[in-house]
């Protein structure tokens, strides 16, 4: 759908007045951009980078209340969460699945072990639902194996949900662009365009492919939506404003599902600060996560630190003490940064996960939040700017965002693989197996996806440069042993004629992936 015509007809069609144009391609901006086009406005999606280039690749791969914010008595943003999980859950066709939580007890963890049984009652009522329980140390260890079993007495079950967060980006772009919108991803908004009276009534957009001719545009629109992300503050430059964010680096680190074979998430308790984190079982791996941590130098990549990643051992270690895992045992690594509002909060982990809305000049910022509650966001901040839309529009966060597929005839809803493409693909799930060919539909083993994803994603997902297919659309970047590059002849005759790569460009895009595997996704010093 995303394919070479698609690029440029949008391109072709830029130089309109547009109701919005949203600025940054992340979860905030595709959820704003969704619900806009489905109004029937004339809505424009432009990101500098890859579609969920930032933050919205790099998270925990969750949509979740929240539970250590009760800590915090961010009582307000848990409610919101756990609300919108529920309704992600009954809407996303499988792109959105349960995943069981357990809470180790130990008898030296009593007051926690309470604070945590209280938490998931509130957690659960704020739902509203009734799915947590206690368990007694054998059910503990029949999902967690490799647990540590001194002193342990049981543990608490509560349940969120797991998510690709990439994929749902796109998904949410995607059927964004079915209900009339046009998105573009390497569209680097450079500036503002002003009234005579200094209010921003535009952009200016620069191709970042290198391959239109002008590359610069000037687009004028009702109102210009800044979805930045990490990267706001820098856009709220260009119009003079103050730094707002207190951006701060989560980092985490994949094992292979043999290290740490887990059947459900851990919430695990750091022994050196006593700090919430998880274990969480993802595409069979398991993931290892999240720092939290200052990061006031906002570049374009995001890579963890020694420091980091000798904590999330640390934790990983003390938990799973049987068989401990080392450095040695890190298939991949990833950071992000959180767009937070900063409040001057005494650390990190003590800042308001809340979300703010402001109007400078004209620009309207939108910061803060969290995935879970990216449709709350897009609500907000639409209905914060109607009254300069057409017809004065009112958004509820409560409407569907998906169109949903319905099974073809050769693939039936009870079909394992059908399933899990129908919820990464949406509407694209037929046409996605009738194209396929059958030989390469089977999975990358060890890994739940199949093969026929590559091509299909080259063809029809924006692709641009191969780290936007390997470490956003399949993921095998984070997913397979250095990167995947021991794949990359099976990848090569999937993916380069699709591109329309020739084979000096195969080799350029190759060597590109590479550098940037090393430098940002690898162990630290290994660049």
């Amino acid at each position: 759908m995303l394919n070479k015509a698609w690029r440029e007809k949008t391109w072709s069609d830029l130089e309109q007045n547009w109701d919005i144009i949203v600025i940054g391609g992340g979860i905030t901006g595709a959820g704003i951009f969704n619900m806009a086009a489905q109004k029937g406005l004339k809505v424009l999606l432009l990101e500098a980078k890859d579609f969920a280039y930032g933050t919205s690749s790099r998270s925990s791969k969750l949509v979740h209340g929240g539970i250590r914010y009760l800590k915090n008595q961010q009582y307000d943003v848990v409610r919101e969460s756990v609300q919108e999980r529920q309704r992600l859950l009954k809407e996303s066709d499988g792109l959105v699945d349960p995943l069981a939580f357990i809470f180790p007890s130990y008898e030296d963890f009593d007051h926690e072990t309470k604070m945590m049984k209280l938490g998931v009652i509130v957690y659960d009522l704020m739902a509203p639902k009734w799915q947590h329980r206690h368990l007694d140390k054998s059910q503990t260890l029949k999902s967690l194996p490799p647990l540590r079993q001194e002193d342990l007495v049981g543990g608490v079950q509560y349940f969120d949900a797991l998510v690709d967060d990439s994929q749902l980006v796109l998904r949410v772009i995607m059927d964004g662009v079915r209900f009339g919108g046009s998105a573009l991803n390497y569209a680097r908004v450079t500036g503002f365009l002003k009234s005579q009276h200094g209010a921003v009534e535009g952009v200016l957009v620069q191709d970042e492919t290198g391959k239109k001719q002008p590359s610069h545009y000037e687009l004028h629109a009702k109102v210009v939506i800044n979805a930045a992300g990490p990267w706001s503050d820098a856009l709220r430059e260009k119009i003079d404003g103050s730094p707002r964010l207190r951006p701060l680096r989560g980092s985490h680190i994949i094992f292979s599902r043999e290290k740490l074979p887990i059947n459900t998430a851990v919430t695990m308790l750091h022994p050196r600060d006593n700090r919430a984190m998880f274990a969480i079982p993802w595409e069979n791996r398991t993931m290892i996560g999240t720092t939290d941590l200052d990061h006031p130098a906002v570049d374009d990549e995001t890579r963890i630190s020694q420091s980091e990643l000798d904590y999330l051992i640390e934790a990983t270690q003390h938990a799973f003490p049987g068989d401990p895992v080392s450095e040695n045992d890190v298939i991949s690594t990833f950071s992000g940064l959180r767009p937070v509002i900063n409040t001057n909060a005494e650390t990190p982990s003590k800042e308001s996960r809340a979300h703010k809305i402001w109007e400078e000049n004209g620009l309207v910022t939108i910061a803060g939040g969290k995935l879970t509650i990216f449709r709350v966001m897009a609500a907000d901040v639409l209905n914060f700017c109607s009254d300069r839309l057409p017809n004065n529009p009112r958004f509820d966060h409560k409407a569907p965002c998906f169109n949903h597929p319905k099974p073809s005839s050769r693939y039936q809803a009870s079909d394992p693989d059908w399933l899990m493409m129908a919820g990464r693909l949406g509407q694209d799930v037929t046409p996605f197996f009738q194209h396929a060919d059958p030989n390469f539909l089977k999975p990358i083993m060890p890994l739940p996806g199949l093969w026929a994803e590559l091509a299909w994603a080259a063809e029809n997902e924006a692709v641009v440069h191969l780290e936007d297919l390997l470490l956003r659309r399949v993921r095998l970047g984070l997913l397979l042993p250095r990167g995947g590059m021991d794949k990359m002849d099976q990848v090569r005759y999937l993916v380069q004629s699709p591109l329309g790569w020739s084979d000096d460009v195969w080799l350029s895009e190759l060597a590109r992936y590479k550098a940037i595997w090393q430098e940002n996704y690898s162990l630290p010093g290994e660049a």
